[in-house]
Parts: C-alpha cells; sequence; structure tokens
C-alpha cells in the first residue's frame, strides 16, 4: 500500500500513518509473523519483539506502547511449561542453550503438576531495555518439566542433557524429542483455521450434534485431501 500510496488522494495524516505501518510491518511484524507456526523458536521470538518495541518506542512512542500491550496479553510461550521448547531453538547460541538446560537441571522435578492455566511471566517493559535473549533462562520453573512428563519418555531419553550442545545432534534422546517438539502445531494457527471452518459451513446444519458431525467429516477430508489440484483428485 505504501508502495502505491501516491495513486490515492490522502490527507498529510492518512498518508503518513501509512508510511508508519509499512515501516512498522516490514522491520518488526512480518519476521514475527511469518515465524509464528514454528514452535521451537516461539519463546525466542517473542520476547526479541518485545525487546524490539522497547527499543522503537524512541522511533514512536504510540505504536510501540500499543505493541507492547498486546504482546503482554499474548505470552505463552514465555511461561514456565512452554519456555522449555527454547532448548531446541537451533537458531539460539550454543552457550544459552547449554544455560537453559543446566538451568533447568537445578530445579526438583516435580512429581505431579496441578491442573490449572499457565501464569503470565512477569515483564517490566515499562523500564530497562530486555538484554535478548539472555532473560529466557529467567522463565524456566518447576512447570517447565510438564513437557517431558507428558512425553512419558525413558530416563535414558535424557541423557543428552549432561552433555555439550554440539553433541545432542547424534544423542537418540535429543533426536526423539526434538522430533516430536518440532512436530508441534502452534494454536493459534489451529483456531483461525476452525474459526473459518465455522464461518463457511455454520448455516448448512442447525443442530449442534450435527454441525459437530459435519466439522469432523471435513476436517477429515481436508487431511486426505490438502487441495484441488489433479493430483490429489484422482485419489478421491
Amino acid at each position: 500500500m505504501q508502495l502505491l500510496s501516491y495513486q490515492f488522494e490522502m490527507s498529510h495524516e492518512e498518508s503518513k500513518a501509512v508510511k508508519e505501518m509499512s515501516i512498522f510491518i516490514a522491520l518488526f511484524h512480518s519476521e514475527a509473523f511469518l515465524k509464528s507456526r514454528l514452535s521451537t523458536i516461539s519463546p525466542a521470538v517473542d520476547l526479541k519483539y518485545l525487546s524490539l518495541m522497547q527499543l522503537y518506542k524512541q522511533e514512536n512512542l504510540a505504536a510501540a506502547t500499543v505493541a507492547i500491550k498486546s504482546v503482554h496479553n499474548h505470552l505463552w510461550y514465555l511461561t514456565e511449561e512452554a519456555q522449555v521448547l527454547s532448548i531446541f531453538d537451533s537458531e539460539l547460541d550454543s552457550a544459552l542453550r547449554q544455560r537453559l538446560v543446566e538451568k533447568l537441571l537445578t530445579i526438583p522435578r516435580p512429581k505431579s503438576y496441578a491442573p490449572g492455566k499457565p501464569k503470565f511471566p512477569k515483564i517490566n517493559s515499562a523500564g530497562t531495555i530486555i538484554d535478548y535473549p539472555n532473560p529466557l533462562t529467567t522463565f524456566l520453573g518447576p512447570r517447565s518439566w510438564l513437557l517431558f512428563s507428558l512425553l512419558n519418555l525413558g530416563d535414558e531419553c535424557f541423557d543428552w542433557m549432561y552433555t555439550p550442545v554440539d553433541s545432542w545432534k547424534n544423542m537418540a534422546g535429543y533426536k526423539k524429542i526434538e522430533k516430536i517438539v518440532r512436530s508441534f502445531e502452534v494454536v493459534n494457527d489451529y483456531a483461525e483455521r476452525t474459526i473459518k471452518l465455522i464461518s463457511d459451513f455454520k448455516d448448512t446444519v442447525v443442530k449442534v450434534t450435527d454441525q459437530e458431525y459435519l466439522f469432523q467429516v471435513i476436517e477429515d477430508h481436508r487431511t486426505h485431501f490438502t487441495s484441488f489440484n489433479k493430483s490429489s483428485l484422482k485419489n478421491l
């Protein structure tokens, strides 16, 4: 829109707003949006975005403040439960990943986990600049062990935690867990697909039970036929 803005009749204020929006999307939002589907890097992406918004305050206080407020409502990947995904983030420095594991090993592993909503970490975005990505280690806690408990793997699958990062990729336990966490689907992506599904077919049937059955059938169909090209239709 910014590239074609000269073709539209806009006031000075409108033109300025379009330019600011374009700069914001190009420099900050596009990277975070495109990487949002990758579960292992989500904690680092969220923290990086937050740290960039703190710096952006010096350039555009209003836009940065709104963005920071929005991020604080979506800190799911920085909770104790999800932050552990950073261990499998190959884009992070090896030394930091090592510190993440070392910090986790100092935390006693709970025998059970009380059900409940994950708690957002307290991040003072109004104060000092975030020293990205070092604060990632501070978000770990007892519930960071939850992921490994849910996987229900034997102790031999965690031997890699006691070795240098460079050797992790050669260890069966690490490769097994990494494969699992990299296959995780990001909730927002699934939620948006479900909303689109409901909006498209909500009026096809009236009864709630029929709607639930219809959605399951459609979802199953889309799993087997991801597109309508000839190669997919041949499988009908």
